[in-house]
């Protein structure tokens, strides 16, 4: 790409307010070490974090995009990570190193070109959760902690060609180097869900907590960007080709969705114009600057990736009461209704989940009337103990937290029945503790997913070790984290950690229901020797990751940071093959409700707990 260069010959700066707009004119240029991008204007804005006290940036929008928000790289490092410095140094010609503490990156503002031979350790924010931790997917539970990481290879350029996507860099000329403040965003987004968005009025960041919406850190965040029902043209441009940019790159393409080839090697545009029907009418959606289609567009795009982790839709924006956006609200529903190409596009894509709501009907209909109490986490028969729970949730998040800084008792199920990892190790103890109980099952037949910290915790009381094997599709490397456990919970990370053993023979139990960190588990066991029982296990390979575009609105995608996959490297997206395959190709008809019934898979076999036990331990003998 070509850029216009510009001599400043006289500098005017009109300060209107303190959070108003500072006007600074430039024309021409003569020498590298002037301003490059033209004219522009700044105006220094409220930034809100929730932990660090609110505080201002400058940001600057360029002549050519007037409304799209640009920002220094030292100051949004700044931002997103309190306290830490960047250096900023002046190179070659267009040329700028970027230092940051952990890894450099140079950039060229004449080719608009980023390079960094440490991509994770340049856009890390995990520090801010355990000084010293990589850039690894963690949630923050007090009882896990990182150990290490093996990368393979251990150093991987990593390019990005912004001009190739319409996407101007510039520069001062001498100690700063601006980026669009969404493209930054996108770059430096984790698995922790640290994620930042511009509104139009104010910057606002998650830098502590593990939840993907900016609301829950400044609740007025969405009612700025909905309160205009139309944006400028520049920034529907714009907004298209800097989503384009991060879907290419950040999307994790974990395998599963129909145009996963496509997407990985022709990118977001060219599928939509070539691969999908429905397509161009999505992209003109896109690029609309009316807000009802761009919604609408939006969702369309969940044709090409939904996969259960990504959700492209920024419909959430509007909250769970419309009427508070009744124009809005009822436009989006009549152009749903006028364009049922995308609606039906959407809808195929969705394909992928197919048959996971009878299914989950099926499992938790006929599980209890093996089990008894729909309600019961552990459950025994004879020699055998089942324990269940249907997603790794943190519920008892702060009780676990107040317990390991001193200021509370350690979680039970008496107060905390809800928790994951409250019902898991009641079960193990109680199975323990029994003579009778030689075989434990953990039932994951109906569990969507959750926090991996719980897996983590989990499969290292069963297996003694605690590990996640992934590949990053951006850096081209594979991964192997390690983290350390309380495994006696007792608060403390000690030797006495490792002697804990539980004398039992362990089994995993899933169905096609069993997702996300429901197919991470098996797939851990299973390299370790546990046997995994039922059917194959539902799939999915990424951790989520929290986006905006660049006009502030926020969405969510499966990450390339970490696509799981065996320790012998092979994508878990597709589910994980048991076994012990217990048949379930029978229909059956289940009252499902009062005056409702459904003809379902037949999964009364996986429940027959005895059998189950024996399968298990004839298995591990």
């Amino acid at each position: 790409m070509i850029k216009r260069l510009f001599i400043p010959v006289v500098a005017t700066l009109t300060i209107l307010s303190s959070c108003g707009h500072k006007a600074v004119m430039t024309s021409g240029k003569i020498a590298d070490d002037q301003p490059d991008g033209g004219a522009y204007t700044e105006k220094t804005v409220p930034v809100v974090t929730k932990v660090a006290p609110d505080s201002e940036v400058t940001l600057r929008f360029y002549q050519d995009l007037p409304d799209v928000a640009y920002i220094s790289a030292a100051d949004f490092q700044s931002i997103v990570l309190p306290g830490s410095t960047m250096v900023v140094t002046h190179t070659g010609v267009g040329e700028y190193t970027l230092a940051n503490g952990d890894a450099k990156a140079v950039v060229n503002v004449d080719k608009d070109v980023f390079v960094s031979s440490d991509f994770d350790a340049f856009t890390n924010q995990m520090g801010l959760l355990q000084p010293g931790m990589a850039n690894v997917y963690y949630d923050g539970m007090p009882f896990v902690r990182y150990k290490s990481i093996t990368m393979t290879p251990a150093v991987s350029t990593v390019t990005l060609d912004f001009a190739k996507y319409g996407i101007d860099i510039h520069a001062d000329g001498k100690v700063a180097v601006y980026f669009p403040f969404a493209t930054l965003a996108d770059m430096y987004s984790d698995l922790f869900y640290h994620h930042a968005g511009f509104n139009g009025e104010k910057v606002v960041a998650n830098t502590s907590v593990n939840e993907i919406s900016l609301a829950r850190i400044d609740p007025d965040y969405n009612k700025t960007l909905l309160s205009k029902t139309t944006r400028s043209e520049s920034m529907a441009d714009f907004a298209y080709k800097e989503l384009c940019f991060a879907m290419d790159h950040f999307y994790g393409f974990p395998g599963r969705v129909a145009l996963n080839k496509s997407l990985e090697t022709k990118g977001m545009d060219r599928t939509l114009e070539e691969d999908l029907a429905a397509g161009p009418v999505i992209k003109k959606l896109l690029r609309s600057t009316d807000l009802a289609e761009y919604f609408v567009g939006m969702q369309g795009l969940n044709a090409l990736y939904y996969e259960g982790h990504t959700s492209m839709s920024i419909s959430s924006a509007i909250g769970r009461d419309p009427s508070q956006y009744e124009e809005l609200s009822s436009k989006i529903k009549a152009i749903q209704e006028e364009r049922k190409d995308v609606m039906d596009a959407i809808a195929q894509g969705r394909l992928t989940m197919a048959g996971r709501s009878e299914e989950v009907m099926s499992v938790r209909t006929l599980r209890p009337q093996s089990y008894g109490d729909p309600m019961a986490t552990y459950v025994k028969r004879g020699n055998t103990a089942v324990c269940v729970f249907n997603s790794f949730n943190t519920r008892a998040e702060d009780a676990w937290n107040a317990f390991y800084a001193g200021k509370g008792p350690k979680p039970t199920i008496d107060d905390n029945k809800g928790d994951s990892m409250v019902i898991f190790l009641d079960a193990l103890n109680k199975a323990e503790a029994d003579p009778e109980v030689e075989n434990f099952i953990v039932d994951i037949t109906s569990n969507g997913g959750g926090s991996a910290d719980i897996v983590m915790a989990m499969t290292s009381l069963i297996m003694g070790k605690s590990y996640l094997s992934y590949d990053n599709p951006l850096t081209k490397q594979r991964s192997i984290v390690e983290y350390e456990v309380d495994r006696n919970f007792d608060g403390i990370f000690d030797e006495k950690d490792k002697d804990v053993h539980y004398n039992l023979n362990f089994g995993v139990l899933t169905s096609d229901i069993s997702f996300s960190c429901g197919n991470l588990f098996p797939s851990m066991l299973k390299d370790n020797g546990i046997p995994v029982i039922g059917e194959k296990s539902g799939g999915g390979s990424c951790a989520i990751q929290a986006m905006c575009t660049a006009d502030g609105f926020c969405f969510q995608i499966s990450s390339f940071r970490s696509r799981l996959n065996t320790l012998a490297g092979e994508n878990i997206d597709g589910g994980i093959v048991p076994d012990i395959v217990i048949p379930n190709d029978e229909m059956i008809e289940v009252q499902v409700m009062e005056d409702r019934k459904m003809t379902v898979k037949n999964y009364k076999d996986f429940f027959d707990i005895e059998k189950v036990g024996q399968l298990v331990k004839e298995r591990v003998k």
